[in-house]
């Protein structure tokens, strides 16, 4: 037939461009119209010349004779057919019914793809490298993906079984499992795969399954899909499996072992897993194992039967002395099954880009809005072993931002995200839920403290300072600790995390923070409160409004940074902030600065280097005269703890010379004020510094110690201690207490 009279415009363009010879390495030999039942396709016939090597790895001959056929639609790539009858079993073959040629799989993408740039040249071009690529064993790239050994087409459902079955050290030794069947619609169901002690199957089961192992094998497509249990028998044959006899072995196994009752066991279905490990080349380790899965089209009883290990009278098998071996399961009719591994840690990780999850043990306090969707985001990549310590049960209003959802309401959140955690991750529980309030366990103490003295990690996301102060301060556990929490309007979160060593704590952070958010101007507004929402009848019953995609950005940020400070071992103050109107994040990055505490009395005063160094550079700038200014801090009275954080400068109105130094007051207190309200009454005036000349000692003067009765006079109002700083040289500091007095609680 002349190329002009094909039907299908791709193929009388590939006939035309052959029949010019403007390929001088491939010959048009024919060109035909065939098909039935009312179909045709449109076949070009060529040999196409191939570039082989002396020693190929695969019998391609330098010539090649081809069947390309185009359908009349033209909506998928032609295919493309090998005539000669003793061509090689290769990789990247398409899978057809037994009796096709073999076809060459061209493409590794979408054919519409392909179509952008499609041409006859180029066609033709792709078979000729597709055969001397094959012919030298390059066609298939050393880091490219094993090719499957076996292609299941139109499976008819999922099935879902441990993925330690898919793993190269699964045991070889049979495996019995059984099988929930999860409908999804009508004929439609999910097959879900669990352990199966095959003495004790429950009466309620009706679908077991079997997983079978195969020796290793070179990878490589199987020329078809078995549709019978025999053709499942041959194929696995070449692997050197006895499909037929282990299947024996295992029924006779099962009915002489088995506690049920024959009738029942008759009546099960049985679903196969062939685990079919994969080598890239001959005598290579096994690098992966492909598992296929198929149901039998006949219940136990009659596989049983069919491969001539009983005979069933009455509806009751009676084992045969020698199996039938005229019996080989070709009555038993197979359908494939889409065999999935179960979602497990390793999976997750690998899913997130990630490599081996670590299972630090992490305890979580507070598993609200922002708490349960990162201990969600991080147990959906697989990290961590956890312990959720929370009080509080799921209430309506806490649908708007948690991770939980309407089926859990009025559970404890701690439990109910414990569950769903565990639901997610299969191969072991991942997390454990305590209900319990951290600062007031109860009955719980003992779960709690367990909880805490096991953990290398404690994960306070509670945005509470008693919380976080306790866990720092309280606590006896040797978990590094670190602090994940919203700011009041929900438009920034800040991570605090202790170095690994534990030498800048985590309360220590929180003053820096405050005095980062005091001076940094990329802060300001930061803890600026916004409205709320009543949620109850209670004056506590409150919450903040805060928008839930604002919570899940947050969250997502939160939960890599969780991941990348436990990475490192140094201390972190992180604070990501959003752009509210083009939503664009920004990051904050603090310095942590060393701590250190000096023992006054019943108090402990601490200081870090940050404002030591600060300290001493004012007093440098100012000699040879005398300076000083005010102390910024907090006091924790609960604790007998003393912050201090930063200090102000001398004011304008100060009198400063060598010998003496009276401090002015010149917009010092709309400086304190300023701060206060930056950090939401957090930092305030907590004493007095000034600095005395080079070469003296930072011992107080007669002068020093009427300045600190001043201080205790001035703070014995809020009965809070004060402190007074002496700078002097070399960055000393010497510190002074002034107690309030039996007015402080402790």
């Amino acid at each position: 037939m002349a190329p002009e009279r094909l039907t299908v415009g791709r193929a009388r363009g590939l006939a035309c461009f052959l029949a010019a010879r403007l390929n001088a390495f491939a010959e048009l030999k024919e060109c035909r119209i065939g098909g039935q039942d009312g179909t045709h396709h449109d076949i070009v016939f060529v040999d196409v010349d191939v570039e082989v090597p002396q020693h190929p790895t695969h019998d391609i001959r330098h010539s090649e004779p081809l069947a390309i056929v185009f359908t009349p639609e033209d909506d998928h790539p032609p295919a493309v057919f090998a005539l000669r009858p003793d061509f090689p079993r290769v990789p990247h073959l398409n899978l057809l019914p037994a009796g096709f040629p073999p076809s060459l799989c061209l493409y590794d993408r979408p054919f519409n793809e392909v179509l952008i740039d499609w041409t006859a040249p180029k066609f033709v071009e792709r078979i000729r490298q597709w055969l001397s690529q094959t012919a030298n064993g390059t066609l298939h790239a050393g880091d490219q993906p094993l090719e499957p050994l076996l292609y299941l087409s139109d499976p008819i459902a999922d099935l879902i079984v441990h993925d330690e079955t898919f793993s190269v050290d699964f045991p070889d030794e049979p495996l019995w499992l059984s099988v929930q069947m999860v409908p999804r619609g009508p004929l439609l169901f999910t097959a879900i795969c669990q352990p199966l002690n095959v003495r004790e199957i429950p009466n309620e089961l009706n679908c077991i399954a079997l997983v079978i192992s195969c020796p290793p094998r070179v990878h490589g497509v199987i020329s078809h899909r078995p549709d019978t249990l025999q053709e499942l028998h041959d194929l696995t044959a070449d692997s050197g499996l006895d499909l037929i006899q282990l299947l024996r072995e295992e029924l006779r196994k099962w009915l002489e072992d088995s506690d049920v009752e024959t009738e029942h066991l008759l009546g099960v279905s049985l679903a196969l897993m062939i685990r079919l490990p994969k080598m890239r080349v001959p005598g290579g380790p096994t690098e992966v194992v492909e598992v296929r899965a198929f149901m039998a089209m006949a219940a136990v009883g009659e596989v049983g039967a069919d491969i001539g290990v009983w005979a069933v009278n009455d509806g009751k098998p009676g084992l045969l002395i020698s199996p039938d071996e005229t019996r080989v399961g070709q009555g038993v009719l197979l359908v494939p099954l889409n065999a999935h591994a179960a979602f497990s840690r390793s999976q997750a990780a690998a899913a997130n880009g990630f490599g081996q999850p670590p299972r630090t043990q992490i305890a979580a306090i507070g598993v609200g809005a922002l708490g349960s969707q990162v201990v969600s985001n991080l147990v959906r990549s697989g990290f961590g072993q956890w312990a959720l310590i929370d009080g509080d049960v799921l209430l309506p209003h806490n649908l708007a931002r948690h991770a939980l959802d309407g089926l859990h309401l009025g559970l404890p959140k701690a439990l109910a995200l414990a569950g769903v955690s565990n639901g997610i991750v299969g191969g072991g529980q991942i997390a454990g839920g305590i209900v319990a309030d951290v600062l007031r366990p109860r009955e719980n103490s003992s779960l709690v403290h367990a909880a805490l003295s096991e953990a290398e990690v404690i994960l306070d996301m509670s945005a509470s300072i008693p919380v976080a102060r306790h866990l720092c301060r309280d606590v006896e556990a040797r978990g590094r600790r670190i602090s994940l929490f919203l700011n009041p309007s929900g438009t920034a979160l800040t991570l605090l995390a202790e170095d690994r060593a534990r030498k800048v704590p985590l309360d220590m952070l929180e003053m820096q923070m405050y005095r980062e958010i005091a001076d940094n101007p990329e802060l300001s507004g930061l803890l600026e409160t916004t409205g709320r929402l009543r949620t109850g009848q209670s004056c506590r019953d409150l919450s903040t409004q805060i928008p839930q995609d604002l919570v899940a950005l947050h969250a997502a940020i939160g939960s890599h940074a969780v991941r990348r400070a436990l990475e490192s071992e140094g201390a972190q103050i992180s604070t990501w902030r959003v752009e509210p109107i083009t939503h664009a994040v920004g990051a904050i990055q603090s310095k942590p600065a060393q701590p250190s505490k000096r023992k006054l009395g019943r108090w402990t005063v601490h200081i870090d280097s940050q404002l030591r160094e600060e300290l001493a550079g004012l007093r440098r700038e100012r000699l040879p005269n005398e300076t000083g200014g005010v102390l910024i801090g907090a006091s924790d009275m609960q604790r007998g703890l003393i912050y201090v954080v930063g200090a102000i400068a001398s004011p304008e109105d100060s009198e400063e010379s060598p010998t003496s130094y009276v401090r002015g007051s010149k917009e010092l207190e709309q400086r304190v004020s300023e701060i206060s309200d930056a950090t939401a009454g957090m930092l305030g005036y907590i004493g007095e510094w000034h600095s005395h000349p080079e070469g003296v000692n930072v011992r107080p003067s007669a002068k020093d110690r009427a300045l600190l009765a001043w201080i205790k006079s001035n703070m014995q109002m809020d009965g809070t201690p004060g402190v007074m700083a002496i700078i002097g040289d070399d960055g000393r500091i010497g510190l002074r207490l002034a107690d309030p007095g039996p007015g402080s609680a402790r």
